[in-house]
């Protein structure tokens, strides 16, 4: 039996952008583009009609009824709670990009990325991960490209980076002082909560939140 394939929606005033991030969809044989509209109170009645999982929207997006920016993203938020949104940005000021990631919003593409980043970004919602293009990384406080700190424990994080630095399970629990078992069972639990099924995801997950660099740095 096939899996349920994930529900797009798009929203952005620009046709060319929406045609854009259709086309990337298109090359993800999960996914299927529920809608795609101009303003927000086309997306607002688009999201009241149709079932939807994720929403890719426009930061600045002006001609609808219900605002654009963090005010259309806030009464998103409160009126399609489970929906998981990606936000797609022009804009390239830092203090934009940080309320918007401090306003819960950690999904961030900048429109000056490929479009690749797109089935990338869908993906990480699906497992209630971050996502940061690579244009709006150095836009965020080095605090925020840690993004492990609140979801995995101080334990896990320890195991996660050591192993991403190449040390294997019965070498970590040699470092560490700690069972071979309790290590595993540490390393199960963090892939777990990172959305990661294999030890390919794990190195997949760990280049997209930049923690493959923070591993090496602590060898």
């Amino acid at each position: 039996m096939s899996m349920p394939r994930i529900r797009v929606a798009i929203a952005d005033d620009h046709a060319v952008i929406r045609m854009g991030v259709e086309a990337a969809l298109d090359e993800m044989s999960s996914a299927q583009v529920v809608g795609a509209v101009a303003d927000s109170t086309a997306l607002l009645a688009l999201l009241a009609r149709e079932s939807c999982d994720v929403l890719v929207t426009d930061f600045a997006m002006p001609g609808g009824s219900d605002g654009d920016g963090l005010q259309l993203l806030r009464v998103l938020a409160q009126r399609f709670p489970q929906l998981r949104v990606i936000v797609m940005t022009g804009l390239d000021q830092p203090a934009i990009i940080q309320a918007l990631y401090a306003s819960g919003f950690p999904r961030i593409l900048s429109k000056a990325d490929d479009s690749s980043h797109v089935p990338a970004a869908v993906q990480a919602a699906m497992a209630n991960r971050r996502y940061l293009s690579p244009s709006i990384v150095p836009l965020l406080p080095a605090r925020h490209t840690v993004t492990t700190q609140g979801v995995l424990s101080p334990r896990e994080q320890e195991v996660i980076r050591l192993y991403l630095g190449g040390a294997s399970i019965n070498e970590i629990a040699t470092q560490l002082g700690r069972r071979k078992q309790t290590i595993s069972t540490q390393k199960t639990s963090a892939m777990r909560k990172l959305g990661a099924e294999s030890d390919a995801d794990l190195f997949r997950v760990a280049a997209e939140l930049g923690l493959n660099d923070s591993s090496a740095a602590g060898r």
